[in-house]
């Protein structure tokens, strides 16, 4: 069962298991690039196919017993550059007539709350609709359930990545902890900068403690933004132990507890943002740091 850790920053408190734990509009609100499909335009970069290592090496620092390696090969997909954003959360909900139950009643999952109001940084109810808090139109969309993720995966066309997918992207081809090498600097990404990685450090220690614009920082080899801290993003599989034989498009297994989640958020320390950290929760799970990217074929 998982033992919870509670990281206090300002003005929410990040509740994540043992592991700690976008499309997007363009920054001045005017709506996405367009390269993706379905009813939102979602800039996306194409992860090209190939074989890589996933999991940690025995080596690595503060690495978790269910890293173990293996290798996997996947096909070519495309994932949407940024984590989704607050304005493209806001348009799905509203174009389905989500009212502030945030139930979709003709969805996959009818029952279920896909969302929870944020009033800092995310989404609220106005009255009559969903619509981001002023000013954090393009930040990610937070305090988003599982179904939440699955749900708008639907609505644009696209899945939530596999867990192997999501890994291979974050490294962009590199076998360090961090694509960015062996250390997460202050400059890389949104974290607890204060608790930098092994024996790295941060000259600027004085971390946002709340979620930054979608394209803040440098992205990867890929193309991708924030793969690393901001908010933890999740995935399609289910938790379980590894299946370390070679594995071709592995999809994880078909039923579970508790779902993946990968990358670390804005409350972590730089530990849990590394490439191989597996993280999982309930799939219900409200809590201020949850958001998404997706994928789509080819």
């Amino acid at each position: 069962m998982k033992n919870f850790v509670f990281t206090l920053v300002p003005l929410l408190i990040i509740i994540g298991c043992q592991k700690e734990l976008n499309f997007t509009n363009n920054i001045d609100g005017s709506g996405p690039n367009i390269d993706g499909s379905g009813p939102l335009n979602i800039e996306t970069s194409l992860i090209p196919s190939g074989t890589f290592t996933m999991g940690s090496p025995i080596s690595e620092q503060l690495r978790e017993p269910d890293e173990e390696q293996h290798q996997v090969t996947l096909s070519a997909f495309r994932m949407s550059k940024y984590e989704i954003s607050n304005t493209l959360y806001a348009a799905f909900l509203n174009a389905k007539g989500i009212d502030s139950s945030a139930i979709y009643a003709a969805g996959t999952y009818p029952t279920e709350v896909l969302i929870y109001s944020n009033s800092t940084s995310g989404l609220i109810w106005s009255g009559t609709q969903w619509q981001p808090v002023v000013g954090k139109e393009n930040f990610p969309v937070v305090n988003l359930t599982w179904y939440g993720a699955f749900e708008f995966a639907n609505y644009a066309g696209g899945r939530l990545p596999t867990e192997a997918e999501w890994e291979y992207a974050c490294r962009g081809g590199a076998a360090t902890p961090f694509n960015t090498g062996n250390c997460l600097d202050y400059t890389q990404a949104n974290y607890v900068w204060d608790l930098p990685y092994s024996a790295c450090n941060n000259a600027n220690t004085s971390y946002p403690g709340l979620t930054q614009v979608v394209n803040i920082y440098s992205p990867n080899s890929y193309g991708l933004y924030n793969m690393h801290g901001n908010v933890v993003e999740w995935c399609a599989d289910w938790y379980a132990p590894y299946n370390t034989a070679p594995q071709t498009n592995p999809t994880g297994p078909t039923a579970g507890t508790f779902r993946i989640y990968r990358g670390g958020g804005y409350g972590s320390d730089a530990k849990y943002c590394r490439s191989a950290i597996r993280n999982f929760e309930n799939p219900n799970t409200d809590n201020g740091a949850f958001g998404l990217r997706l994928v789509f074929n080819p």
